[in-house]
């Protein structure tokens, strides 16, 4: 039987802090004016911080984008609804909206891991 990992913490650090980490697969290497995205329906899971990584895949790179606390995300994030455009190629879907900040928001991941752990 398989656990059903949906609406639970990616990892929970030994000082009990939920982390849910999103990764996003992009062509080409990060950019500083890229963001970094939730599906709202996962807003309220029970997370206290989001970890951003982007996987470059032609270099097959993982790229730690950096973390922030669930509070501060949703406080400082921008929430897009149902058809509204967040670039030119990317229109929001029904049932697809989104939480949306930009990744110089976030906290590096060498201080952030040191707020976590």
């Amino acid at each position: 039987m398989l656990d059903d990992a949906a609406g639970k913490p990616d990892f929970v650090t030994a000082l009990n802090i939920r982390i849910g980490v999103k990764t996003v697969k992009r062509k080409v290497p990060p950019r500083e004016d890229y963001t970094a995205q939730i599906t709202a329906r996962h807003a309220e899971e029970p997370i206290d911080h989001y970890f951003f990584m982007t996987y470059e895949i032609a270099q097959r790179r993982m790229w730690l984008l950096g973390g922030i606390d669930r509070v501060r995300f949703l406080k400082e994030s921008r929430y897009y609804g149902a058809g509204e455009w967040v670039h030119p190629n990317y229109q929001i879907r029904q049932g697809h909206e989104i939480y949306n900040i930009e990744i110089a928001k976030l906290t590096s991941p060498t201080c952030w891991i040191a707020q976590v752990t």
